[in-house]
C-alpha cells in the first residue's frame, strides 16, 4: 500500500474519542481547519512561527478539549504524511489538502466524514472554505463556523493580496457557505456583505491567563514593547521612526522577520535598526517568554494600518500595560474603555507614547481598565460559551 494509502487508512481508523465522564448531554464534536502546522506547533508549545490566528485556534481547541468536547485539528500541506497525533487534548490530523496534490482533496473530504463533527471551525481564508461547508452540510445538526482574523477578511477581494482573481471568488464562496460568522468585534460585521450580517456573531478572543493584578510599573525594564511577526504590514519602519524620535525611550522588539519579506526591505530596516542604541531586536521567542517581556515594559506600541483584533493587545491589558496604537482600535474598544491612546498619525504616536510612559498615574489607571476589561470579555470560559452560542445559532 502507498505511504498516501497507508495515511489514509490510519485517518479512517482514528475518529475523536470521547471521554466516558462527559454527560451524555453536554458531548459535542468540534473540528479545526488549520492549514499550515503553525496551530499544531502553538499546541506542541512552540509560538514563535506562528500569527495570532494560528495561536487562537490553537488556544481554542485545546480549551474545548479541557472542557471535555471531542476536538480534532486538521492541518497540513496536502503531504498526508504523518500519524494521527494528541497534542493537549486534541487529536491532530495531517489532512489539510493542496491543489498541487489532488489526491489530498479525497483524503481530506474522508477524514472529514469519518470525523463526522458537530461543529466545523477555520478561521483563515483558504481555497476550500466551501468544502467545509458542503461537510458541515452532509451532516444532519452540523454547523460550518468561520471566524474573521482581520478586518479585510470581511470580502473575498480584500482577503488576499496575490491571485485576488483566483482566491478571492473562492473566499467569497467559503463566506457565503458558513452557518455563522464569527466577529471580533462590530465593525466587522458591518463590513460583511449585507446579505451575511445576519450570519455574524460576536465572539471575543481568548486569552489563556490573566494576572492577578497589574505589574509592577516601577520594575519596568522597557519603556516601549512592539511585538509582531515582522512583516510590511507590521510597519516596523514607524516604530523606528517613534525610536529616532524619542531617544530616551528604551523599546524592545520582539519577533523575528517573516521569511517572505522583502529582502531589501528587510535589509533596509535592520540597518535602520542596528543604528539606534534605544532599541532592542530580541526576536521571536515563545509565548511565556512574550508574556514576560510585555510585562516588564511600561507600554505597547502597534503600527499597523489595520488588523483584527491584535493578540498582543489582550496579553498586553492581562498584564496591566496599557497600549498606544497609531491606528488600529478594534470595535473601538480602546477609546471607549480607556485602555490606552489611539494616535492617529506617527507625530502623535511618540508624543502618545511619550506621556503614558511618563504619567505614571495615567498609566496605572489604564492598566487596571485594561485587566478589568480583558477578565469579563476574553476569559476561557466567556469565550468558550460564546463560541458554543454562535455555533448552534443563540443570540
Amino acid at each position: 500500500m502507498s505511504a498516501l494509502g497507508d495515511r489514509r487508512e490510519a485517518l479512517r481508523s482514528e475518529p475523536v474519542r470521547i471521554p466516558e465522564a462527559i454527560p451524555e448531554a453536554a458531548r459535542s464534536r468540534w473540528c479545526f481547519f488549520s492549514p499550515g502546522e503553525r496551530s499544531l506547533r502553538v499546541l506542541e508549545g512552540d509560538s514563535r512561527t506562528s500569527g495570532g490566528a494560528e495561536a487562537q485556534v490553537a488556544h481554542l481547541a485545546a480549551a474545548l478539549a479541557a472542557q471535555g468536547h471531542a476536538v480534532s485539528l486538521i492541518y497540513g500541506d496536502g503531504h498526508c504524511a504523518r500519524p494521527p497525533e494528541t497534542r493537549a487534548g486534541v487529536l491532530c490530523l495531517d489532512a489539510a489538502p493542496a491543489w498541487r496534490r489532488p489526491r489530498s482533496l479525497a483524503a481530506f473530504w474522508r477524514v472529514l466524514r469519518v470525523q463526522a463533527p458537530d461543529v466545523l471551525y477555520a478561521r483563515l481564508p483558504s481555497d476550500f472554505l466551501a468544502l467545509l461547508g458542503l461537510a458541515a452540510r452532509s451532516r444532519p445538526g452540523g454547523r460550518f463556523v468561520y471566524a474573521l482574523a482581520h478586518d479585510l477578511h470581511t470580502r473575498g477581494w480584500t482577503a488576499y493580496d496575490h491571485r485576488r482573481w483566483f482566491h478571492g471568488p473562492a473566499h467569497a464562496l467559503g463566506l457565503r457557505a458558513a452557518h455563522r460568522i464569527a466577529v471580533q468585534h462590530a465593525a466587522q460585521r458591518d463590513a460583511l456583505a449585507p446579505a451575511l450580517r445576519r450570519r455574524a456573531m460576536l465572539v471575543p478572543n481568548i486569552l489563556r491567563s490573566v494576572r492577578a493584578g497589574p505589574r509592577d510599573l516601577d520594575a519596568a525594564r522597557h519603556d516601549i514593547v512592539w511585538v509582531a511577526k515582522i512583516r510590511p504590514e507590521k510597519r516596523l519602519d514607524r516604530l523606528l521612526d517613534l525610536a529616532e524620535a524619542r531617544p530616551s525611550l528604551g523599546i524592545a522588539v520582539v519577533g523575528g522577520y517573516d521569511p517572505l519579506m522583502p529582502p531589501d526591505l528587510r535589509a533596509g530596516l535592520e540597518r535602520r535598526a542596528a543604528a539606534l542604541p534605544n532599541l532592542r531586536m530580541l526576536g521571536d521567542m515563545r509565548a511565556e517568554a512574550v508574556l514576560e517581556v510585555i510585562g516588564a515594559s511600561r507600554v505597547l506600541v502597534n503600527t499597523s494600518d489595520a488588523e483584527g483584533f491584535p493578540n498582543t493587545m489582550l496579553e498586553a491589558w492581562s498584564a496591566g500595560v496599557p497600549v498606544v496604537s497609531l491606528s488600529v482600535d478594534p470595535g473601538g474598544v480602546i477609546a471607549r474603555e480607556g485602555l490606552g491612546l489611539v494616535s492617529g498619525g506617527t507625530d502623535a504616536l511618540a508624543r502618545d507614547a511619550e506621556a503614558l510612559v511618563r504619567d505614571a498615574a495615567l498609566n496605572r489607571r489604564c492598566g487596571l481598565r485594561g485587566l478589568d476589561y480583558v477578565r469579563t470579555r476574553h476569559a476561557r470560559d466567556v469565550v468558550c460559551e460564546s463560541l458554543r452560542r454562535c455555533a448552534v445559532g443563540s443570540p
